[in-house]
């Protein structure tokens, strides 16, 4: 089930998150200008989208380029074998909607109830076309998804799963400015396993064995606690 307003209300300020080129920035911050917030809001409509939700399938018709207000999803691929190859999350800041020929590659679904900015791309197209300083702050976007592409792949190489964890979990909290030591997980343990490429019974056995060595307590399903910063980030580099 999805929600939206058909005319934009003058509120509407779609930003983008990202590490930045500049030296020492790993953390994401908003990277648009005020002006370009104002482009991006005037070709957009905010949409809502109710928890476990589908936003798009992949290879269905790619007509729109989504930027996440708040929530979260998940980009994935349903396996032949019944499970599910999770690409990316995505938080507030993040655009999604790669295509490939018109048609999306990856499916879309929101983990939470997820806000978006549906952006029409014939559109966004146009507003590149009269200000190449925004396109620039797309590919600046894109290349800081390329880079947590590339973390993914350093994440799968690892042979022990309670190190895949760690490295995750790092992942999780550079999205958060402060980088507290509490750290939000509102995907399940099955979603984890599919970013990791691990089983689920293998993800249960690898947090429980951050937690037995005292380095992350987790608190319930949804919620991680670093108790041990120096073996946490000596296990997560």
């Amino acid at each position: 089930m999805e929600t939206k307003h058909d005319r934009p209300p003058r509120a509407m300020r779609p930003m983008l998150r990202a590490a930045s080129f500049g030296r020492g920035d790993k953390a994401r911050v908003q990277i648009l200008t005020s002006k370009q917030q104002t482009e991006l809001g005037r070709i957009s409509t905010e949409i809502a989208f109710r928890r476990g939700v589908t936003i798009y399938e992949a290879d269905s018709p790619a007509d729109w380029v989504f930027i996440v207000k708040e929530g979260v999803g998940k980009a994935f691929q349903d396996l032949s074998n019944g499970s599910q190859r999770v690409f990316a999350f995505l938080s507030a800041g993040d655009v999604f909607g790669l295509a490939q020929d018109g048609r999306y590659v990856n499916s879309v679904k929101a983990v939470t109830p997820v806000v978006c900015f549906r952006i029409p791309i014939g559109e966004l197209m146009d507003v590149f076309l009269g200000d190449s300083g925004l396109e620039l702050q797309f590919l600046v976007k894109m290349t800081h998804e390329l880079r947590e592409a590339q973390r993914q792949q350093i994440i799968l190489t690892r042979h022990q799963a309670h190190a895949r964890v760690a490295m995750f979990l790092r992942m999780l909290q550079r999205r958060d400015v402060n980088e507290s030591s509490r750290i939000e997980l509102p995907m399940t343990r099955q979603d984890i396993a599919g970013y990791l490429g691990l089983s689920g019974e293998a993800v249960s056995r690898a947090v429980a064995r951050l937690s037995r060595d005292g380095i992350v307590a987790f608190r319930g399903r949804h919620v991680a606690e670093i108790l041990d910063r120096p073996r946490f980030e000596q296990l997560a580099a």
